[in-house]
C-alpha cells in the first residue's frame, strides 16, 4: 500500500471519534438546541437562565476594560461575565458580532455539541496510547463518551458539561512524546479558565503535579524548562483572567463547603438530580438521602462491569502498576488530594456522616470551591481509564472486545432512562419566567425607561430572572440579578443610595422601580401623586417616576393604582393570580411546611399535611380559589383533600383529574377578622410514586399547587 493511501486511510479513521461525538449528541440531546433562536430551554431552569441572561446583557453592553465586565447586569452591584457563568470563551468571541447575530441568540447548543465531539476526540487520543486495535479504541472511546457525570450537567450547568479539558490534561500527562508541552499547556490552561473556574482548578492541580513528576521523578525536564513552562502558562492565564474580570472585588465564598460534597459510595450510586435514577436495575435510596446532586459521579453499570473484570489483572500486573505509580508519585498524591477535597470535612459513607471541624478561616478558604464534589471528576476518568487499560492488557483481543462491547451496550441502555429524561426536558421546556408579565404596562414602560431597579437590593432576589429577562428583552440595565459571587459592600452602598433617594424624594427619571411590599409606604410618602405612578401589575408593585405627566405613556386605570392609605400587608387584589411556582413572587413567603421546592409550574405537597399563610386583600373576598394538579396514576384514581382556614374545617373535595382542578373554598365572615389566612391542607390519600410502582420516589404526594386567587 502506498504512503498516500495509508495516509488517506489514517485520515478517515480519525473522523471516527468526530462521528461518534455527533451521533451521541443527536441521541442524548437532539438537534433542537442548535437553533440559536431557541432560548426557551435555557429559560426553563435556574442555572441555565443565569448563564444565558449573563450573555444577553453582555452582548449589548458597552465595551469596557477589562473586556469581561458586564455593567448592565447588576448596575450598582455588577461584576463580570465570570460570575454569571456565561463562559467568556464564547461570550467574548461572539460579542463583536452581536449586531449580526440577531435576537435572541444563544451559543450553548453549539457549545454542548462541541463538548460531545471533543470528549470523543480526547478519549480517542487517550485510547491510542493504550492500543492500536480499531474496534477496541472505538468501544473504549464510547465508554468514556457515555459519562454519567458529564451527561448529568446537561440542562443544569451547561458550562461544566465540558469534561474534555480533563481528558486533554490526562493525555498531555501520559503521552510519551512531551514536545511542545509549553505550547499546549499554555493554551489548555487559559482556555479552561475561560470555560469554568472549577475545571481550571482541577487542571492546575494536575499540571503542577505533572511538572513535579517530570522534574523530580522522571527527570524529563530541567529546572529551567519547568520555570519557562510555568512563566508562559501563568502569563497567558493571568492575561485572560484579567480581561475576563476574575479579579473583581467579590466575596470569595463564605459558605457551602461540606454541603456540596461527594459520598464515599458515589461511584456506585445512580441517584441523580431531581430524584432521577441513572440505572434501571438498582438504586441506593439509603445513599441518596445523604448524597448531594453535585456529588454525582456514578460510573455506570458498563464501566463497573469493565472494572470488575479488570480487577484480577490489576492484581496480576501489580508490579507494573507499582512502577507506574512510582513514576507518577505527585499525580497520585494529587488525585488523593482531589478525592479528599471532594469528600469535604463532612465525610459521607452511605447513610452516615462524620464531620471534621474546620476553623472559620479554613472553612471560608475551602468555600471558594464550595461545590467540592466536582473536584473528583479527574479521579473518575483515571479510574475508568485504568479499568479499560488492564482489561486490554490482561485479556485476549477477543475477550477485550467482547467485554467492552457488552459494557458499552449496558452503559448506554442502563443510563438511557435518565438522559432521555434530560433530552425530553430541554426539548420540551415548561413555563418561562416572562410568562406572567402579561399586562400591557410592561411593554410600554420599556419605551420610556432604560433601567429596572429592584428595591431593596440583594443578590438572588425572588423571581430575579423574571425582571432580568424583561430587561434583557428590551436592552435595559437591571439590578435584578443572581451571581455566584458578589461584593457585599456594593449591595450595602446601593441600598444606602436608595434610602437617601427616598429621604430626599429625588428619583431617577430614567429608572422603573420594582418595589417590595414593605417599601411601598415609603414610596407612597415620597412620591408626587399628580406626576408619579405607584401601581400593581401581575402581583408586582411598580413605581414609575413622571409617568402621569408623560403624554405618550399608557393610561393606567385607578383599579391598578395603589392607594397610599392601604396597609402594605393588604396589597393583594381580588382576582389577582398568586403564582406559587418558582416564578411566583410569593412562593417562598406564603408556603409553609409540607411542600417541596417550587418548580416551573408550581409545587408538590410532600406529606399528609401542608399549609399556606396568605394576606387578605384590601376588599372583602367571598371565596378562595385554588388551582391544582392531583397526583393520580397506577392504582391511584383520585385524591382526597381537606381544607381548614384559621383552624376551622371549611371544605372536603375529591380530585379525579390529573390536571385542571379548581378547589373553591368559601370564606365566611368568621375567618376574615384577621389580616391573614392560615390555610391547612390534609391529604388522607397521599401516596408515593414508589408505592404505586411508577418511580423510586418515596415521598407521599397528593396535589401539585399552582396558584390561588381571591374572588
Amino acid at each position: 500500500m502506498s504512503k498516500l493511501s495509508q495516509s488517506s486511510k489514517s485520515g478517515w479513521i480519525n473522523l471516527i471519534p468526530i462521528a461518534m461525538g455527533l451521533v451521541a449528541f443527536v441521541t442524548v440531546v437532539g438537534l433542537g438546541i442548535l437553533n440559536p433562536r431557541n432560548v426557551s430551554w435555557l429559560l426553563a431552569d435556574f442555572d441555565m437562565t443565569l448563564e444565558y441572561l449573563g450573555w444577553a446583557f453582555y452582548r449589548y453592553g458597552p465595551w469596557t476594560f477589562p473586556i469581561g465586565l458586564n455593567p448592565n447586569f447588576g448596575l450598582d452591584i455588577s461584576s463580570s461575565i465570570i460570575h454569571s457563568n456565561s463562559m467568556p470563551l464564547f461570550a467574548m468571541v461572539f460579542k463583536p458580532f452581536s449586531a449580526l447575530l440577531g435576537e435572541p441568540f444563544q451559543f450553548w447548543g453549539i457549545w454542548i455539541l462541541l463538548c460531545f465531539v471533543l470528549q470523543a476526540w480526547m478519549a480517542w487520543l487517550l485510547m491510542g496510547l493504550i492500543t492500536k486495535e480499531l474496534w477496541i479504541k472505538i468501544l473504549a472511546t464510547g465508554l468514556l463518551l457515555f459519562s454519567p457525570p458529564m451527561f448529568s450537567q446537561i440542562g443544569f450547568h451547561n458550562s461544566t458539561i465540558g469534561h474534555f479539558p480533563i481528558l486533554a490534561a490526562l493525555y498531555l500527562i501520559l503521552r510519551p512524546n512531551q514536545n511542545k508541552r509549553v505550547l499546549w499547556w499554555s493554551i489548555l490552561l487559559p482556555c479552561t479558565l475561560m470555560i469554568h473556574p472549577y475545571t481550571f482548578a482541577m487542571l492546575v492541580a494536575l499540571w503542577l503535579a505533572d511538572l513535579l513528576d517530570k522534574l523530580i521523578i522522571q527527570k524529563k525536564l530541567s529546572i529551567f524548562q519547568v520555570l519557562l513552562e510555568m512563566a508562559c502558562a501563568f502569563a497567558t492565564t493571568l492575561l485572560l483572567a484579567m480581561q475576563a474580570g476574575y479579579f473583581m472585588n467579590v466575596s470569595p465564598g463564605e459558605t457551602g463547603f461540606g454541603m456540596y460534597r461527594m459520598n464515599l459510595l458515589a461511584l456506585f450510586d445512580p441517584s441523580g438530580f431531581d430524584a432521577r435514577n441513572w440505572s434501571f436495575l438498582f438504586s441506593l435510596p439509603w445513599v441518596r438521602g445523604n448524597n448531594n446532586y453535585e456529588g454525582f459521579v456514578y460510573l455506570g453499570l458498563g464501566l463497573i462491569l469493565v472494572l470488575a473484570i479488570s480487577l484480577p489483572m490489576m492484581a496480576k500486573y501489580r508490579e507494573k502498576l507499582s512502577k507506574f505509580l512510582l513514576d507518577h508519585v505527585f499525580i497520585f498524591l494529587c488525585l488523593i488530594c482531589l478525592t479528599l477535597f471532594a469528600l469535604s470535612n463532612n465525610i459521607g459513607i452511605g447513610p452516615w456522616t462524620f464531620t471534621i471541624p474546620l476553623t472559620p478561616k479554613l472553612f471560608s478558604i475551602a468555600s471558594i470551591l464550595r461545590a467540592s464534589a466536582r473536584m473528583f471528576w479527574p479521579v473518575f476518568y483515571v479510574i475508568a481509564i485504568a479499568g479499560i487499560y488492564f482489561l486490554i492488557r490482561g485479556y485476549s483481543r477477543k475477550i477485550a472486545i467482547t467485554v467492552l462491547a457488552i459494557g458499552l451496550v449496558i452503559q448506554v441502555l442502563d443510563t438511557s432512562g435518565a438522559w432521555l429524561e434530560i433530552k425530553n426536558k430541554i426539548n420540551h421546556p415548561g413555563a418561562q419566567p416572562v410568562s406572567s408579565l402579561s399586562d400591557p404596562f410592561w411593554a410600554d414602560a420599556a419605551k420610556h425607561y432604560n433601567k429596572v431597579v429592584r428595591v431593596p437590593v440583594w443578590n438572588e432576589q425572588a423571581i430575579w430572572e423574571k425582571f432580568a429577562y424583561y430587561a434583557a428583552k428590551y436592552q435595559l440595565g437591571t439590578n435584578s440579578v443572581f451571581m455566584g459571587r458578589v461584593d457585599q459592600q456594593k449591595i450595602e452602598r446601593s441600598n444606602q443610595k436608595i434610602k437617601e433617594m427616598l429621604a430626599q424624594a429625588k428619583f431617577d427619571p430614567n429608572t422603573l422601580y420594582i418595589v417590595e411590599d414593605n417599601y411601598v409606604p415609603q414610596f407612597a410618602k415620597a412620591m408626587k401623586p399628580q406626576v408619579d405612578l405607584l401601581a400593581r401589575f401581575n402581583e408586582i408593585n411598580v413605581f414609575a417616576p413622571g409617568w402621569k405627566s408623560c403624554q405618550n405613556c399608557l393610561k393606567v386605570n385607578e383599579v391598578s393604582q395603589i392607594n397610599p392609605v392601604i396597609s402594605n400587608d393588604r396589597l393583594t387584589r381580588i382576582g389577582e393570580r398568586i403564582d406559587l411556582s418558582r416564578f411566583g413572587k410569593y412562593s417562598r413567603v406564603y408556603l409553609g411546611g409540607g411542600w417541596s421546592v417550587p418548580e416551573n409550574w408550581g409545587v408538590w405537597s410532600l406529606n399528609k399535611k401542608a399549609s399556606l399563610t396568605l394576606p387578605l386583600p384590601a376588599s372583602v373576598p367571598k371565596k378562595l380559589v385554588i388551582d391544582t394538579q392531583a397526583f393520580i396514576g397506577g392504582a391511584q384514581s383520585s385524591q382526597d383533600v381537606e381544607i381548614w382556614i384559621n383552624g376551622a374545617p371549611q371544605t372536603k373535595v375529591t380530585l379525579n383529574k390529573r390536571f385542571g382542578n379548581e378547589i373553591e373554598v368559601p370564606l365566611p365572615a368568621a375567618v376574615l377578622n384577621s389580616e391573614r389566612l392560615k390555610v391547612d391542607f390534609v391529604f388522607p390519600t397521599a401516596v408515593s410514586p414508589k408505592t404505586l410502582g411508577i418511580g423510586i420516589d418515596e415521598r407521599p404526594l397528593a396535589i401539585g399547587l399552582e396558584a390561588v386567587r381571591y374572588e
